[in-house]
């Protein structure tokens, strides 16, 4: 429950750095207990002011889950529960819109990354973040391809970060305090890169 709480304590930093918004976004995290994920309309009913009783516990592996106070799932959990699945030592996911990582997500262009600016992911070299193809009605396809990916191509690495094509960002890491870095750090080069671009 110690990262749970953590995580609450850092959503308005994930809001101020513009990766939260009215629009959406949605946070999970494993704990003993599940995996927690942030509920529907997080941000245009709740205005990300969430408590532990807000997040939804998914506590095996199939889709029952565990509601309190009439909150439902996010409907992206599918995704947030494949990459944890696929990678236990990752603990943490995000998953949003912000408005740099969106632009490459939806001109389903990769992002690359200095060596500077890649290094939470690899330490050595200039990556790559990977954008997937749009699958806009198949959650569950787009799921298991999201899990496959950040297993495969990031398998040695601390964290991991990929576009979902259409949609906007994915990133996930062992803690929320680098959940947060990594996941400002892709949307900051995003951004540059877009005026660049201009």
């Amino acid at each position: 429950m110690e990262r749970l709480k953590r995580l609450i304590e850092l959503i308005p930093e994930f809001v101020g750095a513009g990766l939260l918004d009215a629009a959406g976004g949605n946070l999970a995290v494993r704990t003993s207990k599940g995996i927690y994920v942030t509920p529907s309309q997080a941000g245009e009913q709740l205005h990300w002011r969430l408590s532990l009783e807000d997040f939804v516990l998914f506590p095996g592996a199939s889709e029952a889950s565990m509601a309190r106070a009439g909150r439902r799932p996010s409907r992206e959990n599918h995704i947030h529960r494949a990459v944890l699945a696929a990678r236990t030592d990752f603990h943490c996911t995000y998953l949003g819109h912000p408005w740099g990582a969106l632009g490459f997500a939806l001109a389903r262009r990769p992002l690359p990354l200095s060596a500077q600016h890649s290094r939470m992911i690899n330490r050595h070299k200039e990556i790559t973040v990977p954008v997937l193809p749009e699958m806009p009605a198949v959650i569950h396809e787009l799921a298991e391809l999201a899990s496959h990916t950040l297993a495969t191509e990031f398998r040695e690495a601390e964290c991991a970060a990929l576009l979902l094509g259409g949609v906007g960002l994915l990133s996930a890491a062992a803690e929320p305090e680098t959940l947060l870095a990594l996941s400002q750090s892709m949307e900051n080069c995003a951004r540059a890169q877009a005026w660049l671009l201009k």
